[in-house]
């Protein structure tokens, strides 16, 4: 079956980084950008737990759980 995943991100965590860093390193692409210039998932069932987004992050705003 398919797991649940669950990319959290912490917006009190979360500055707008000029690199849009988690959006750039996602293979599956599914960060997009809101209208606060601050990411959005889009699609969560494609996340495959590479967990690059979560190890690049530069203030740590994201967090992979598996359910």
């Amino acid at each position: 079956g398919k797991q649940k995943t669950r990319v959290t991100i912490d917006y009190s965590k979360c500055e707008p980084c000029k690199a849009g860093t988690c959006m750039g390193v996602c293979p599956q692409g599914i960060f997009e950008i809101d209208t606060n210039k601050k990411p959005q998932i889009i699609n969560d069932s494609e996340c495959t737990l590479c967990r690059i987004c979560e190890d690049l992050c530069p203030t740590k705003a994201i967090t992979i759980s598996q359910k």
